[in-house]
């Protein structure tokens, strides 16, 4: 059996569809990754480095990755087993994926159906008897959520160092040549950067 799965971060949910999908991996900027069960890896093992020409241009010796990038890989790989490994067990279990199954977890970290699907039953004992599954599904969830966390932060911190340097600038350059504005009007303070 051929499925695809597609995991949304916004509402912690993960869609299984029979068939391929045609696009495979994550788009940037989106809260959705998408994988398909017949999807194969050419290695093992995946690993990084730096070109020297990359190190030269950002002026380090290091092959520091990026925590966010690196939990951003661990969550598609980890997507990627466990669609290959709900395939299997909806195969061995004769589970119908014609029709779209979306999974989510209750307040106790069980896996449940959502909406009506005649698998139901047969879909959640199927993660209350294989605990890989389910802990498979719930740290995907929890990752996502931290990825989701670590990236608004980091957008946060991006806007406000670049804000606070604009702001910097601001102080010793004359008030024509500035990219940082800020107005104050009915006691609502706005600060613009150009």
């Amino acid at each position: 059996m051929d499925i695809n799965t597609t995991y949304d971060s916004k509402t912690q949910k993960l869609k299984i569809a029979s068939g391929s999908a045609s696009k495979t991996g994550s788009s940037t900027g989106s809260s959705t990754s998408t994988y398909n069960s017949s999807t194969s890896s050419t290695s093992s093992t995946d690993s990084t480095s730096w070109s020297s020409i990359a190190k030269a241009l950002s002026n380090t010796q290091t092959d520091y990755i990026s925590p966010i990038l690196q939990y951003k890989s661990q969550n598609e790989i980890l997507q990627q087993q466990l669609t290959k490994s709900l395939a299997t067990a909806m195969t061995n279990l004769g589970i119908d994926t014609t029709q779209p199954i979306t999974l989510s977890r209750d307040s106790s970290g069980n896996v449940v159906v959502d909406g009506d699907n005649a698998d139901k039953d047969k879909i959640e004992k199927m993660f209350k008897d294989n605990s890989t599954l389910t802990e498979a599904f719930n740290t995907l969830a929890d990752n996502s959520t931290v990825l989701k966390n670590m990236t608004s932060q980091q957008a946060g911190a991006l806007v406000r160092s670049n804000g606070y340097a604009a702001y910097l600038q601001q102080l010793t350059s004359d008030s024509s040549s500035s990219d940082f504005f800020m107005s104050v009007m009915s006691g609502v303070s706005s600060i613009y950067f150009k």
